[in-house]
C-alpha cells in the first residue's frame, strides 16, 4: 500500500523519476499480457497510458485506498483491452461521443466492482489470501502444496474451497453488493 500511495502521488504530481519506475516495473507485465491476447507493442503502450490517465483522473477526484498498485493497474489495463478487443470485433463504424461515455461508465462500474472485491478479499485471513492469490494466478495445486507445506493436494483443494466460500459469503452479506448488482443490470 505504501508503494501504491507513492505511485499515485507521483502520477498526480508528474514525478518523472517515479513514473519511470512504474514503467520499468509494471509495463513489461502489461506488454506480455497484451501480446499474449492478440495485441501488439503499440497496443500495450496505448492501454498502459490510458490506464495511467484513468488513475490520475479518478484519484484526483476522490482518493481511494489501493492495496496493490500493480494489481490495480493490471485490472484496469485488462478491462480496457477487453473493451478494445470487443469493439474491434463488433464495431466497424466510428464511435460517437455518447458511446464513448457509455464505455467509460462501464469501465468505472467494473473498477468499482474490482475495488469492492479487493476490499472483501482483504478481510480474509492471510492464509486464505495467500492460497487464493496462488489459485487465481493459475498456480497448480501441486505447487501450492509444496510452497505452503501442506500434507496433500486434497488439503489444498479443501482450503481453496473453504476460502472461496468465505469470500463469496463476505461479498453477498454486504449491502454494497446489492447496489452493484442493481447497477450492473
Amino acid at each position: 500500500m505504501e508503494n501504491s500511495n507513492r505511485y499515485i502521488n507521483a502520477l498526480i504530481n508528474g514525478d518523472n523519476t517515479i513514473i519511470s519506475e512504474i514503467y520499468s516495473k509494471i509495463y513489461p507485465k502489461i506488454l506480455k499480457f497484451i501480446i499474449n491476447n492478440k495485441g501488439e507493442e503499440d497496443d500495450a503502450l496505448d492501454i498502459f497510458h490510458d490506464a495511467l490517465m484513468y488513475i490520475i483522473v479518478t484519484q484526483k477526484e476522490k482518493r481511494t485506498l489501493i492495496q496493490s498498485f500493480e494489481a490495480y493497474i493490471f485490472v484496469i489495463c485488462k478491462n480496457i483491452w477487453k473493451k478494445k478487443l470487443k469493439n474491434k470485433v463488433i464495431k466497424t463504424e466510428v464511435l460517437t461521443l455518447e458511446e464513448r461515455d457509455t464505455n467509460l461508465g462501464e469501465l468505472i462500474l467494473e473498477q468499482q466492482c474490482f475495488e469492492f472485491y479487493i476490499a472483501k478479499f482483504n478481510l480474509l485471513s492471510q492464509n486464505c489470501k495467500d492460497i487464493l492469490s496462488s489459485y487465481f494466478n493459475g498456480i497448480s495445486y501441486e505447487e501450492i502444496t509444496l510452497n505452503n507445506e501442506y500434507a496433500t493436494i486434497n488439503t489444498v483443494r479443501q482450503r481453496v474451497f473453504k476460502c472461496r466460500t468465505k469470500l463469496v459469503e463476505l461479498i453477498k452479506e454486504d449491502k454494497e453488493f446489492q447496489r452493484i448488482i442493481k447497477w450492473s443490470k
